[in-house]
C-alpha cells in the first residue's frame, strides 16, 4: 500500500512540473492532453485501489462463512 501511495504522490508532483515547465514551452491543447492523461492515471490507481479494497472485504466475508 505504501507503494502505491508513493506512485500516487510521485505522480501528481511529476505531472505538475511537466505541465508547470511545459507552460511555456507547449500550446493548450497540449496542457490540456497532459492533465487528460494525468487525470486518467490518477483514476486508474483509485480503480485498483478500490478493487483490492472490494477483494480484500468480499475475501474476509467468505472466510467467515466457512
Amino acid at each position: 500500500m505504501k507503494q502505491i501511495l508513493f506512485l500516487l504522490f510521485f505522480i501528481i508532483f511529476s505531472g505538475t512540473q511537466v505541465a508547470h515547465a511545459a507552460f511555456m514551452n507547449m500550446g493548450s491543447a497540449e496542457i490540456i492532453m497532459l492533465l487528460i492523461t494525468g487525470l486518467f492515471a490518477l483514476l486508474v490507481i483509485a480503480g485498483f485501489i478500490f478493487l483490492c479494497l472490494y477483494l480484500i472485504k468480499k475475501s474476509r466475508s467468505a472466510q467467515n462463512e466457512k
